[in-house]
């Protein structure tokens, strides 16, 4: 994952602030999970003819995967699967850093509702997971079937044959890391993040509070690999704090927009202006990553944008310059590729700005954005 604030001068600073490797941190926050759902996609494989027609049983059009689980724990299966389900699920939750924020992660997906129909019908399933990595290095996914035969699926092409795949709960994960990453900004000492109903008849007064509305965002095909399923979004709305000397950090949720190619209107508060110095703030869009730990990803967010501003000296506005091009040298190149991180930015949005079919930084984001006051309470 990454940040990134404004566009950059001061090259010395950018220079003495990007020397954090970047391989370690890549290390410290993405950890592997492939090998627990490898796990469990053989174990369920072979559990096939125990389980499948419960499993079709509970499936729909608008519910394609269960609480691996919760799931287990209501059908008669062997000790041995739930007690696998049991220790896969607790060994993901805590390398996420996750362990005490929620009591499960795994579920089994059906791949596209597509394959609803055959597998309803008794069609034979394949049992799969999403490799750790870039998928751009992809070779194929691996899948097995009830005897624990080995399969290699085409990464992009969808299968005919119905495929089941063991995963994390994308919308549940997300939640649960924005939330512990708040609460973490918080220990670090910044306020914390309003919560704030928009009224239909607010207007600026003294004691408004002047935000940015996200009136429409549109993302372009980025050809995900079908195993992924629907993607889980956020943003880093990041700049200066207006008090102190230290970056201002906001994780703002984005659960309606989970396919590409597809026009969105989500009326969603984006920037509250009040938590930048100048007027000015970036938003970095990110897409939710499986191996993920948050409480290392925003750790090191915080100290490399902390760690720049030191390297400036004294903040003015040509230190958001700094910042902009210092956090982007230090971060993992492979961020800024297709690896389910990174999407797009947007530099320099200033407060009472419309902005209007606004593309991104990386041409894959299209926003429309415009200036709002919540009245005050």
């Amino acid at each position: 994952m990454v940040i990134a604030l404004l566009v950059g001068l001061n090259a010395g600073a950018q220079a003495r602030a990007a020397a954090l490797n970047s391989a370690a941190l890549r290390n410290r926050v993405s950890v592997s999970l492939a090998a627990d759902k490898r796990e469990m996609a053989l174990t369920l494989a072979k559990q096939d003819a125990a389980l499948r027609r419960d499993l079709a049983s509970r499936l729909s059009g608008e519910q394609l995967a269960v609480d691996l689980k919760q799931w287990l724990s209501t059908v008669p299966s062997q000790a041995s699967v739930k007690a696998a389900a049991e220790r896969a699920d607790l060994n993901i939750r805590q390398r996420k850093g996750l362990e005490g924020e929620v009591d499960s992660l795994l579920q089994l997906r059906l791949a596209s509702a597509s394959m609803l129909e055959l597998l309803k019908q008794g069609v034979e399933p394949l049992y799969a997971y999403e490799p750790d990595g870039n998928d751009a290095t992809w070779q194929f996914i691996e899948a097995f079937d009830r005897f624990g035969g080995v399969h290699r699926l085409d990464v992009h092409r969808m299968p005919e044959q119905p495929v089941l795949v063991v995963d994390i709960d994308g919308r549940k994960d997300l939640a649960a890391g924005i939330k512990l990453m708040r609460e973490r900004l918080v220990a670090y000492g910044q306020r914390p993040m309003p919560t704030l109903n928009v009224g239909a008849t607010a207007t600026a007064t003294a004691t408004s509070t002047p935000v940015t509305m996200l009136d429409r965002i549109y993302l372009h095909d980025d050809e995900e690999p079908w195993i992924s399923g629907n993607a889980e979004v956020y943003a880093i709305v990041n700049g200066v704090d207006p008090s102190r000397d230290e970056p201002a950090l906001d994780i703002v949720d984005m659960p309606y927009l989970d396919t590409d190619g597809t026009t969105y209107y989500p009326n969603q508060i984006l920037i509250f202006w009040d938590r930048y110095r100048w007027a000015a703030a970036n938003v970095i869009i990110m897409e939710h990553d499986d191996n993920t730990n948050y409480q290392e990803l925003v750790a090191s967010l915080f100290t490399i944008a902390s760690q720049i501003l030191t390297a400036v000296g004294q903040p003015e506005i040509s230190a958001l310059v700094a910042l902009g091009s210092g956090l982007v040298q230090s971060m993992p190149s492979n961020w800024f590729t297709n690896d389910d991180d990174y999407v797009d930015s947007f530099y320099t949005l200033e407060k009472g700005i419309t902005y209007t079919n606004h593309a991104g930084a990386g041409g894959n984001a299209v926003v429309y954005l415009r200036p709002y006051a919540i009245a005050g309470q």
